[in-house]
């Protein structure tokens, strides 16, 4: 059972989102030979979109190098030329823009190019090899004031000269592994595996551990600021910060954050674990979005984003790249769709008025939790009345013979009529007061076929009015 609560708490949820959430739709952008694995993605210049590809030492996919797109990815092409052929060379986890040059973290040390990724050139002399793999493994990149700085299994590397020289810059690091990098007006901020968050303020002479506010002893392998907070992803959830590390409060609830992305006013959050898999927030965190719409879900979520002048990126692992326009998601914004309950309490979005949250919500308040969610479990399981170990929709309270209503089952048949009603003339974007098939998402469009009393294929103010009807106390089922 235990092993399923959470898909299932993730289905039940899904069922109160708002439905302006459907507008915010992910297309898949064609890869060359469909590569599956995007580990590193990066905006650079003005148009043009850099793609880091992955090949897991397990899969029988190898990583492709540097492919690149200048249309938004509706056409991709290789550009790997100076990138050494092993899998090593060619498996990237990082990739910078920086004063016109892009900089590449992979496997295998660090490659520079300053004509858009046309050629490329290896630069990791002192840059030191990994025990584990004999190589010169390279992880998060950022740059600051100048010099550029390089994250791998055994600290943190600079260089002033665009990588022809690098050195150690690591002292105070407690934990030399470090997996990702930023910066934030003058200080660097780097996450470690399994201590945490470290700062530097003297450009990496010297670190100093930065976890107030963070459990002990995480694992961090996603960090990002922009310029009023700093966003780090660890294994017990994904940390805000608004000075520059001295203290760290927690957001989105239990999603760790696994990638990170900054652009047009926007920051985004690739989620590793969670109740969705993409979050962006247009205000610095005060308020998160779940936009995760069609994206594939399981396995362990996503790898790298971006973000240029017209869309979202997201490498969703071992489901390729996906893309989200801003203007979906900006227009799923103003109407209030799918946020998410203010960052500082750790909670999901309101259920209330079933049994599915009736047996979540141990304190009565409406409000699922972090701790609530770690007892879903056994909470789940008392719904199981006749403990053949799998939950029926008449054991959470659906009635299977009937479609669950837009609205949910918030408040009642009276609080779910009115928002039903509401949701429908929103929908009218025309504002001519018929609401058609092409206004209705594909899967809402049955309720034509339950209100169009006329059957002329559209709806009315006086059907939607008498289909609601239907849903108040006393009527008509």
């Amino acid at each position: 059972m235990q092993k399923h609560h959470y898909s299932l708490l993730i289905f039940i949820t899904s069922m109160f989102l708002p439905s302006d959430f459907l507008f915010a739709q992910w297309t898949q952008v064609k890869l060359p030979n469909q590569h599956p694995e995007v580990f590193a993605l990066a905006a650079h210049n003005k148009n043009e979109l850099v793609i880091g590809t992955g090949g897991l030492p397990n899969s029988s996919t190898n990583a492709m190098g540097i492919l690149w797109s200048n249309d938004h990815g509706d056409n991709i092409t290789q550009r790997s030329n100076g990138i050494l052929n092993t899998r090593f060379d060619r498996l990237f986890r990082s990739i910078i823009s920086v004063d016109g040059w892009l900089v590449a973290g992979s496997a295998d040390g660090v490659y520079f190019s300053n004509d858009s990724g046309k050629s490329w050139e290896k630069r990791s002399n002192g840059l030191p090899i990994v025990r584990q793999t004999s190589k010169k493994s390279s992880n998060g990149l950022t740059s600051l004031a100048g010099a550029i700085f390089c994250g791998t299994p055994a600290g943190v590397f600079k260089t002033t000269d665009l990588g022809k020289t690098w050195v150690n810059s690591s002292n105070g690091l407690s934990n030399p592994d470090v997996r990702a990098l930023t910066s934030f007006e003058t200080t660097l901020i780097a996450s470690t595996d399994g201590a945490g968050i470290y700062t530097s303020s003297d450009a990496g002479n010297r670190w100093t551990e930065a976890n107030r506010g963070i459990p002990a002893n995480v694992h961090s392998r996603a960090i990002i600021a922009n310029d009023k907070a700093i966003f780090a992803g660890t294994n017990r959830g994904t940390y805000r910060s608004t000075d520059l590390g001295k203290t760290w409060s927690a957001t989105l609830g239990s999603a760790n954050a696994r990638s990170f992305a900054i652009g047009n006013g926007l920051v985004a959050v690739g989620a590793f674990r969670g109740s969705g898999s993409v979050y962006i927030t247009p205000d610095h965190g005060d308020r998160w979005f779940d936009a995760s719409a069609n994206l594939p879900r399981g396995g362990i979520g996503v790898w790298a984003m971006a973000i240029d002048d017209e869309f979202i990126y997201a490498a969703v692992n071992r489901q390729g790249l996906w893309r989200l326009a801003i203007t979906d998601f900006k227009a799923l914004q103003k109407k209030g769709g799918a946020v998410l309950a203010k960052p500082a309490e750790g909670q999901f979005p309101e259920i209330s008025g079933n049994l599915v949250m009736q047996a979540l919500d141990e304190n009565k308040d409406g409000k699922l939790s972090t701790t609530e969610l770690n007892g879903a479990s056994l909470a789940l399981a008392s719904l199981d009345k006749n403990q053949d170990g799998q939950l029926t929709p008449s054991e959470i309270g659906l009635n299977p013979t009937r479609p669950t209503p837009m609205g949910g089952m918030n408040g009642g048949r009276s609080g779910m009529a009115s928002g039903v009603l509401s949701r429908l003339k929103s929908m009218d974007t025309n504002g001519d007061g018929i609401l058609t098939k092409d206004e209705i998402p594909g899967m809402m469009q049955r309720i034509i076929d339950r209100a169009d009393t006329n059957l002329d294929g559209a709806l009315d103010n006086q059907e939607i009015e008498a289909f609601t009807q239907q849903l108040r106390p006393g009527g008509r089922n």
